[in-house]
């Protein structure tokens, strides 16, 4: 038998034909045969990225189109393994247009497997139905298809189906190409978990030890992985954890003798079990080192980490953020009792634990890697001495402060469960979104929870400047308006926040440039006919409120009309659509507040029909700005995909802004300040704000000023005017410049209640 170095030695050896062959160089059929097939044995190890080369070079050698369209096809399941949709859609369509029968049926089951993967559940099910109705008489077909319809299903009939494709995989015999098919159908019954029973706990069991003794002679290790993985995941549901612990045991050594680099995600969820069962037996010292080996695995192939699972789930949520987090409070609990020197050491640990939990949790937002691992390691600089930064991290039964400050971190535990504190937070942002007058009550509450146990070593280091990390629906709740009982906490600190500050370029820029580019909306353009319904009611908002008339005009009733959508474009009524929603879309304040700023920032300014996206992009790729001011609506919810700001003609999407702002300059001289005046988050969305925190990515800012709740037209354009005043006239930090215009309304008896200041927030570089 030939060995692994011989066989990747061949690969090499076609791999350097075919390129040949891409350049005019003749490959036989059969060199380019092996080429594919070392390919695909490439893909099937996961190591994707050599798969990719290697595919595509056989697309360009192939001898016959038959030939190219068998390396499309292959092409297009790698692609879609690396969830690059647009291109895999491209390739697989290619094959399946080619082929009929079984050939054109296993393509459209990958189709369908892309479709899901789009959340198009219906196209998905198509898509198999068409592969079953393909190929009738192909038992593997037959059997991949009705596992992927079987998905689809909701639980009761879930369990029908699995039990009937049990019994055709069974009378399929036992060879090991339905070895797949024994994992897929165990790991469906046991989601199914109590619902399902014990007929679904035993068909669950019983396929997953019928592909263990498959993959047993070492066919496929990475199978057999997964096997010993799936029932350990099976038995630890029981409650059997020392069956599950010697199964992940056993895995681990698998894995660790095959020394595969493509089975790291199936290590990673095997050292995690481990420390979870570890952990619960009490065994604390190995669960932090089996947590420790999962998160340093993590950390090195997170760049391969699709950000959705095959089964649509998202792996920040049901890996990532479990894993930092269970490492972080396992830490955390073992820290009392340490001498001095071991405790300092646990909470670095558990501080750089929750910075790659945010650091995961925005990339997940953005569904992008790249640009957040772009920025990485930015936090560097030190601390000065009057800045603390605090972490709040939020355990289910309790709240841990980690303060760090230029003297090193410290830590404070509050008994308030993550049920109460979230509800409270809930209360206390929408008291103020809303502009009711109950929201003392919750603001020193939090204030109490947040601020008071670690207010002493504020005061003992003269801390002027407070740097918060915010988790969950902190996030919603603007900071400055906690108090005392005598004071708002932005009468005591210029408050900013970070996402993570290893996300923070902490550097002070040389000087205080203040060269801008302000860009205003005060009446929509073309826009308008870019916004479907719920834009329209993202924008316009859904409640009455009886504050004064906001900049997200979330005063006033959505158009009801546009639920059914708008009319035929051209028809009365349609115009009659368009003129009432570019009514409402006006923003009259946002003209004074663009010709003031004008007046205090040199540099270029857009408003109306001028702000448009060609405009905007011209603007960026000429000019030398440090600052980019822009005064128009816009919303940030759950995804980078629903979050957008509008020109007048236009819809810019957070992750466009990367492509409006990707000139070298930006690259090697970041802007200073992305400021989005007229800007708001999700009402009730924990992760809305991660849009602000993305466009200044996006935008590579080395900050963002943004707003939770819409703003009161006239609170905005005089805090705008202070604040620029306090950066260009005073020479003060971004911090203590919103701070100054925040405490400026705060004394003003029109803008008193922090409906006025609080939404403001500074995120990111606070210098």
């Amino acid at each position: 038998m030939r060995s692994a170095w011989q066989c990747l030695l061949r690969w090499v050896l076609v791999w350097l034909a075919l390129a040949g062959a891409g350049a005019g160089a003749a490959v036989d059929e059969r060199g380019w045969d092996d080429g594919l097939a070392g390919a695909v044995a490439l893909r099937e190890q996961g190591q994707l990225r050599r798969a990719l080369e290697l595919l595509d070079a056989a697309r360009a050698a192939a001898p016959n189109d038959a030939a190219r369209a068998r390396a499309e096809g292959e092409l297009g399941i790698a692609l879609l393994q690396a969830r690059d949709f647009p291109a895999a859609q491209t390739m697989l369509e290619r094959a399946y247009g080619f082929y009929d029968g079984s050939a054109r049926a296993r393509y459209a089951l990958y189709l369908g497997n892309l479709a899901l993967l789009r959340h198009d559940a219906a196209a998905a099910a198509a898509r198999y139905r068409e592969a079953l109705q393909l190929a009738p008489d192909s038992a593997e077909i037959q059997i991949d298809g009705g596992l992927n319809l079987a998905r689809l299903r909701p639980g009761a009939e879930r369990l029908a189906a699995l039990q009937a494709l049990a019994q055709r995989i069974d009378a399929a015999g036992a060879p090991p190409r339905w070895l797949r098919a024994h994992l897929n159908l165990a790991e469906q019954a046991r989601q199914l978990g109590k619902a399902g029973g014990n007929a679904a706990l035993e068909l669950a069991w019983r396929h997953a030890d019928r592909a263990r003794r498959l993959a047993a002679p070492g066919a496929d290790v990475r199978a057999a992985i997964e096997a010993q993985d799936l029932l350990a995941q099976i038995y630890e549901d029981q409650g059997r954890a020392a069956e599950a612990l010697a199964l992940t045991q056993e895995g681990l050594r698998l894995a660790a003798a095959a020394r595969d680099e493509a089975s790291a995600d199936l290590r990673i969820a095997l050292e995690w079990r481990e420390a979870r069962l570890q952990a619960a037996a009490g065994r604390e010292d190995a669960a932090l080192a089996a947590y420790m080996r999962a998160v340093n695995l993590i950390e090195s192939v997170r760049q391969d980490i699709p950000i959705e699972y095959e089964d649509g789930r998202s792996s920040f949520t049901a890996t990532l953020e479990p894993i930092y987090l269970g490492y972080a409070d396992l830490l955390l609990r073992r820290h009392d009792g340490l001498p001095a020197a071991a405790r300092q050491a646990r909470i670095a640990r558990a501080v750089e634990a929750v910075e790659l939990t945010r650091q995961s949790e925005l990339q997940d937002f953005l569904g992008d890697r790249c640009s957040v691992e772009a920025i990485q390691g930015a936090g560097q600089h030190g601390l000065p001495a009057d800045t603390a930064v605090l972490y709040p991290v939020i355990f289910a039964d309790r709240l841990e402060l980690l303060l760090k400050t230029a003297g090193g971190t410290e830590r404070r535990t509050v008994a308030v469960d993550a049920a109460r504190l979230r509800k409270v937070a809930l209360e206390f942002a929408d008291s103020l979104r809303n502009g009711l007058p109950d929201h003392l009550a919750r603001a020193r509450e939090l204030d109490a929870w947040l601020l008071a146990p670690v207010e002493a070593d504020l005061q003992a280091r003269k801390i002027r400047s407070l740097v918060v990390v915010p988790d969950g629906a902190l996030r919603l709740v603007p900071l400055g308006a906690l108090h005392d009982g005598r004071r708002y906490a932005i009468e005591r600190y210029a408050v900013s926040l970070v996402t993570g500050l290893s996300l923070t370029n902490t550097g002070v820029a040389a000087g205080r440039q203040t060269r801008a580019l302000v860009m205003g909306m005060a009446e929509p353009g073309p826009v308008v006919g870019k916004l479907d319904a719920s834009m329209a009611d993202q924008v316009l908002g859904g409640a009455e409120r009886s504050a004064p008339a906001s900049r997200g005009l979330a005063a006033q009733r959505p158009m009801r009309a546009l639920r059914g959508g708008i009319a035929a474009v051209g028809t009365p009524e349609s115009l009659r659509q368009m003129d009432d929603l570019r009514a409402r879309l006006a923003l009259p304040g946002v003209r004074e507040e663009v010709r003031a700023l004008s007046g205090i920032l040199p540099g270029q300014t857009l408003l109306d029909a001028q702000f448009t996206l060609r405009q905007f992009r011209h603007e960026a790729e000429s000019g030398e700005f440090r600052i980019v001011h822009i005064a128009s609506h816009g919303i940030f919810g759950g995804s980078a995909e629903t979050s957008f700001i509008m020109t007048y003609d236009d819809l810019l999407k957070v992750n466009d802004l990367q492509a409006m702002l990707q000139a070298e300059k930006f690259q090697q001289t970041p802007i200073e300040l992305l400021t989005l005046s007229a800007c708001e988050t999700a009402e009730g969305n924990e992760r809305a704000p991660l849009g602000i925190s993305g466009a200044a990515i996006k935008a590579r800012a080395k900050s963002v000023v943004g707003t939770l709740w819409p703003v009161e037209d006239n609170a905005a354009k005089v805090l705008m005017q202070r604040f620029y005043q306090g950066i260009a006239r005073d020479g003060l930090s971004k911090t203590e410049a919103l701070r100054a215009a925040q405490l400026a309304l705060l004394a003003d008896a029109e803008f008193h209640d922090p409906f006025y200041w609080a939404p403001f927030v500074l995120i990111g570089n606070w210098q």
